[in-house]
């Protein structure tokens, strides 16, 4: 407890530049199928909780591959079918719809260095990552429907306890291909709201930045040989460029606006509470 304590202190500087701070929640089950030595194919479906729990964020199901050339080397490739659930999303004909699937196909491929020191295994994952976002209604201007990110991740697992292997890990993530754009004109005010907004033009997709940071402390506790329980706390801070634009299905006729009271850098912590079964067999 004294480790978690001072774990949550560490991370309340962190958290104080965000702007808003959410607990979540997910909770998955999988399965690992040893082929050969060396070569897997795991299996999981996992559900995810809105924010502050105010519903059903998503459900996703992912199965890839990996394979060990060497005994410090591990390759992988995978994919996902997201199902995130909307709602309250205004589709630009004027209309809330309260609830429906967008789907999202996210595709990996990553490689994991392991270094082993006594009772502890230290590793290195970077892992690419492509995700084709289905949803009609999606505003190229402001989201890209087909997304690369890199991530980079190194961890610590402690292996000296016969039933339980705690760890350690440290995530960045960076975006790739966020859309870009750029101003001109004056100042305008709508008629409809007073919302003051400028002329802009998408220019592509070309803003990349580092947009996350994640913290993981969890323990793989060993039922059986078959058999794990894995319990864990996500701490994440979510850096965004918010690019508040109306999209040209909807204002064709005006023009396409960004508007400046809401354009800009988005900040937001949170905490994330996760529990992982595993069968191998």
């Amino acid at each position: 407890m004294k480790k978690i304590a001072l774990i949550l202190a560490l991370m309340a500087p962190v958290a104080a530049f965000g702007q808003t701070f959410s607990i979540g929640a997910r909770a998955s089950v999988g399965v690992d199928y040893k082929i050969r030595k060396g070569l897997h194919i795991e299996a999981r479906e996992e559900v995810r909780a809105a924010d502050n729990f105010a519903g059903l964020n998503s459900l996703r199901t992912t199965i890839g591959v990996t394979y060990k050339p060497l005994d410090f080397l591990k390759v992988g490739v995978g994919y996902t079918l997201i199902n995130p659930y909307k709602i309250n999303k205004d589709l630009g004909d004027d209309n809330l719809y309260t609830g429906f699937w967008a789907p999202k196909h996210r595709l990996t491929a990553d490689v994991t260095g392991t270094l082993k020191a006594g009772k502890f295994n230290f590793t290195l994952r970077e892992r690419l990552q492509f995700t084709h976002n289905a949803d009609d209604a999606l505003n190229v201007y402001q989201s890209t429907r087909n997304a690369f990110s890199l991530k980079s991740r190194i961890g610590v697992k402690y292996k000296g306890f016969k039933y339980v292997d705690p760890s350690l890990s440290f995530e960045v993530k960076a975006a790739l291909n966020a859309p870009w754009g750029v101003t001109s004109g004056t100042a305008q005010t709508t008629s409809e709201t007073k919302r003051e907004y400028y002329t802009y033009t998408h220019t592509g997709y070309t803003h990349a930045y580092i947009n996350r940071l994640r913290l993981n402390l969890g323990a793989d506790i060993l039922l059986s040989k078959s058999h794990t329980l894995s319990p864990y706390v996500l701490f994440d801070y979510y850096m965004d460029y918010n690019i508040d634009t109306n999209g040209a299905d909807k204002w064709a006729e005006k023009g396409v606006r960004i508007f400046t009271d809401s354009t800009g850098w988005v900040y937001s912590t949170g905490l994330i509470l996760g529990l992982k079964y595993t069968f191998s067999f």
